[in-house]
């Protein structure tokens, strides 16, 4: 029986049940490389917000390459052994890492951009305790032996200072694109990675109730354990961090966009039965099974499509789509409509 699924250019929109639905639907060339590295969107541990073990089980079961699993430290998944983080004093005052995800916090971080207070103070020895537990709880350090993945964790590999030669990356970025805007970006590539160059990558993000697609997710190759200096003062530099992050992936890789809502799916009740602990704290309900999956080689596409879909401002959430488009091209417009009246009520629970 043939899968529901819907094409918008190079954009693919389909409700799949099981890998091998999702095999039938996810065919490209670029998936046939002997190797595919995959970076999930792991920025946290709530639930329906995170790429799950079993969303990427069911990739992996779609594909036959050899695969790579990417992704940096981050302190928001990163909570598992202790429920509030490390303490540290800053200045006279007792604080914690839930404590640098508010203003306060958020806004120190900013002004002290350097992490050697975090490298010497036992909080990247805890960290890396704590991302071993995430894989272990979490089922994913199970299923990489099952399927011999590789894990590398930029963050890492960064810090320890297995990077690829800034030159040849810059070069390689400065081939195809606009120099980025902060050269240290430069410095962030794993040398593990980069001798991978010309594979596929995917950016497998997670559908959620705020708007992060698969370019948004390509922000988390940055190393650093939170990044309140690249999002900058007022979000002033999000658009273009994101965007140049991308560039050097793109740079270096087939770059191909995989979003998806298979087995679960956050929607915003005022009276939900979940509260995030993070963006204000809303509340939410889980929905399951809903199979909803969207993919292409054009990321600006990809997102643009899903942003529409998902009924986010483009007002307030636009911005790093317009810079993207500039670097990678522009998306047709007419998708939008297209795909809003053949599949809108796919996301409708």
């Amino acid at each position: 029986m043939p899968v529901p699924h819907h094409r918008f250019g190079q954009t693919t929109i389909a409700k799949v049940s099981d890998s091998h639905e999702l095999r039938q639907v996810l065919v490209d060339p670029w998936l046939e490389s002997e190797k595919i590295i995959i970076k999930p969107n792991w920025v946290c541990t709530e639930p329906a917000s995170f790429t799950d073990s079993e969303s990427l089980r069911t990739l992996l079961e779609a594909l036959d390459s050899r695969i790579v699993v990417t992704e940096s430290l981050h302190i928001g998944r990163s909570m598992n052994l202790l429920e509030e983080g490390m303490s540290f004093t800053v200045g006279e005052k007792e604080v914690n890492w839930e404590w640098l995800f508010r203003g306060e916090g958020w806004n120190w971080l900013m002004e002290n951009r350097d992490w050697g207070w975090f490298k010497e103070g036992g909080h990247y020895d805890q960290i890396k305790k704590e991302d071993e537990a995430f894989l272990d709880i979490y089922g994913f350090t199970d299923l990489f032996e099952e399927f011999d993945v590789e894990y590398i964790n930029v963050t890492d590999e960064v810090w320890s200072g297995r990077i690829a030669d800034p030159n040849e990356v810059k070069r390689s970025v400065e081939t195809r694109f606009k120099p980025v805007q902060i050269d240290k970006l430069y410095s962030m590539m794993p040398k593990k990675l980069y001798d991978l160059r010309g594979s596929t990558f995917i950016s497998f993000a997670k559908l959620k109730y705020y708007p992060t697609f698969t370019i948004k997710n390509l922000f988390g190759m940055i190393p650093d354990p939170l990044r309140p200096w690249w999002h900058g003062h007022r979000q002033r530099r999000r658009a273009a961090s994101i965007v140049d992050i991308n560039k050097v992936y793109h740079s270096l890789f087939n770059v191909y966009g995989i979003c998806e809502a298979l087995n679960t799916l956050a929607v915003l009740h005022p009276e939900g039965e979940i509260q995030s602990k993070f963006l204000k704290r809303p509340r939410y309900n889980i929905v399951e099974g809903l199979g909803f999956v969207a993919f292409g080689r054009d990321l600006v596409a990809l997102d643009a499509i899903l942003f529409n879909l998902a009924g986010f401002d483009f007002k307030r959430f636009w911005g790093y789509i317009n810079l993207a488009e500039e670097e990678f091209g522009t998306f047709d417009r007419e998708a939008l409509k297209e795909s809003e009246m053949v599949v809108g009520d796919w996301l409708t629970p």
